[in-house]
């Protein structure tokens, strides 16, 4: 089963989490610099990683930003979906304001 997700907000000016504005082509990390994604969730799930593995994982470029022809932009993940069961990552605007560019 495949899910299918309507699409985005259509926000003008979109911004991350250091309140720089997104814009079409820019790298984005992945949206882990959410409140609900604090500290105890990272010493709960990946206990055995260092501070620095951690650090490097929550700012890996992870999405492009790209324009949806029906007003929106939207982030696909830059790399390739593993196999055939997996689908390649997909991050709407209003999840934008949780990752950091990392490059423009």
């Amino acid at each position: 089963m495949k899910m299918y997700l309507k699409g985005g907000k259509g926000i003008e000016k979109p911004l991350d989490f250091d309140g720089n504005e997104i814009k079409e082509g820019d790298i984005l990390t992945f949206d882990s610099f959410d409140k609900d994604i604090d500290d105890v969730f990272y010493k709960t799930y990946y206990s055995s990683w260092s501070e620095k593995e951690l650090t490097e994982w929550r700012h890996r470029p992870t999405y492009k930003v790209k324009w949806n022809d029906r007003g929106y932009f939207y982030g696909e993940g830059i790399k390739d979906p593993k196999d055939e069961f997996s689908g390649r990552l997909y991050l709407h605007d209003f999840r934008f304001k949780y990752t950091k560019i990392v490059k423009q």
